[in-house]
């Protein structure tokens, strides 16, 4: 008789392939899958199948819309071939154990854990390290073991001929968010912004002559169980490897989708399982931006060090661009003198309607420098009053924009200000104030609260 020889290392298993199928993918890490099927069918009552799902298909999520035939159940068969399952079922049995570099043992199978094995010999009893072991195998055949998820429909028709449709259905193990690049051109306000999208596959389905859609917005949602969670397969271990990016030949068609926006690529691409593809979102545009530096303090701070970078960009028609910008990661570049690109940092991009403004920080300045002092401060029982000195020094060798935010609480009023200064909100004021190219500036103020 044949034996089951199970070899006990961890595999990644790609289950098969989807062609011609349309994936969208929304930015909580999930997708809707729409897979064309086919089946030749019988007039009266038929049963049909089909497994190339995804591991992370959401059990109660698939449904079947066929052409001129009424289905009538779908089932989800998810008891596939587990080494774990075969063997605890075994306890009692006769199996051979070989380990690395020695010759075979056989006994009785006392115990299969996660971690060890267990066998009663004619002499002794035995535990052994699974992952010491070459295999383990035992003297019995499966017919057709079942490898992967089965979806089965019973199905009514009316002719005899080939039924055509989608299989509809959701699944996690799919994400995707925006990525830009923002290239500052020399020390010019004038910047090339490319726009993309990664797209990450991480199930175990690979997806040719893919139509591929991505979804910006915030859906409401309930928790679903995928067939991952509920089979809790110890045996198979999905690795994610971040594959060469490809690109998409042009740019997404972009539409309303109730309201979200939807980017539809082009046709035609390939995604493989655990694969990451990056594709344009929209053209590379020449924009300007504007480069502020900030001083944010409270009010008894008393500290010195570089100015933060904010780097602001105009979402409009009149900056190249007055287009809907997805959540997602900016990375900045300097073009030196010679042509290459510098890295400059990165930040988070939250989502930018039309007309607004994106704000990032690039990081901390070397050459800008703030000091803050508190030059005088007296509490009283219903009052408080303190005089601030900020001081900043520029070593660059060109003028800075400076943003001086100071963040009073309560019932506050300014006095004697060197210094025109601007209201933000009820506990915020700033200066903005222009520093020379190797010069200093000197801004003070007094703030004084009062209470009952």
């Amino acid at each position: 008789m044949k034996k089951i020889i199970i070899v006990l290392f961890t595999l990644s298993q790609i289950w098969g392939q989807s062609v011609d199928a349309s994936l969208t993918i929304y930015k909580d890490g999930f997708a809707l899958v729409k897979q064309p099927v086919a089946w030749d069918v019988k007039t009266g009552t038929n049963t049909i199948q089909y497994d190339r799902i995804t591991r992370g298909m959401y059990a109660d999520s698939p449904f079947l819309d066929l052409q001129n035939v009424e289905v009538y159940t779908q089932r989800l068969n998810k008891n596939i071939f587990s080494s774990n399952t075969l063997f605890n079922k075994k306890l009692g049995e006769r199996v051979e154990l070989k380990l690395a570099g020695e010759k075979s043992v056989s006994g009785t199978l006392l115990e299969y854990g996660s971690s060890q094995i267990t066998i009663q010999t004619k002499s002794s009893i035995k535990s052994y390290l699974r992952n010491n072991l070459d295999y383990i195998s035992i003297k019995e055949i499966y017919e057709n073991p079942q490898i992967r998820p089965v979806l089965s429909w019973d199905i009514f028709s009316k002719n005899t001929g080939n039924a055509k449709g989608n299989l509809i259905y959701m699944s996690a193990g799919f994400d995707w968010n925006a990525k830009y690049r923002l290239i500052m051109l020399d020390e010019s306000d004038n910047a090339i912004l490319i726009p993309e999208a990664f797209v990450k596959n991480n199930s175990n389905l690979t997806f040719s002559k893919l139509s591929l859609q991505l979804v910006e917005g915030n859906l409401n949602r309930v928790h679903h169980v995928n067939i991952a969670q509920s089979l809790q397969r110890s045996e198979a271990k999905m690795l994610y490897a971040e594959a060469d990016m490809g690109y998409a030949p042009a740019t997404p068609v972009r539409e309303n989708l109730g309201d979200y926006y939807i980017y539809t690529i082009p046709k035609d691409l390939i995604l493989q399982g655990n694969e990451s593809i990056t594709v344009r979102l929209y053209d590379a545009r020449k924009i300007k931006y504007y480069k502020t530096y900030l001083f944010e303090n409270y009010e008894q701070a008393q500290r010195e060090e570089p100015l933060s970078v904010e780097i602001k960009i105009d979402n409009t028609e009149e900056n190249n661009l007055n287009l809907p910008l997805p959540q997602g990661t900016i990375e900045l570049y300097q073009t030196m003198k010679k042509g290459e690109l510098e890295f400059l940092g990165e930040d988070r991009l939250k989502q930018v309607p039309k007309g607004a403004t994106a704000k990032l920080i690039a990081g901390r300045a070397f050459d800008v420098v703030g000091k803050r002092k508190v030059l005088n401060y007296d509490r009283q029982r219903k009052s408080e009053e303190a005089s601030i000195e900020i001081k900043i020094t520029n070593t660059k060798d060109q003028d800075v924009n400076v943003k001086l935010i100071e963040k009073i609480s309560g019932d506050w009023v300014i006095r004697d200000e060197s210094t025109m200064y601007m209201k933000e909100d009820a506990s915020t004021i700033y200066f903005p104030i222009t520093v020379p190219a190797n010069d200093e500036m000197l801004v003070t103020y007094t703030y004084r609260k009062e209470w009952k």
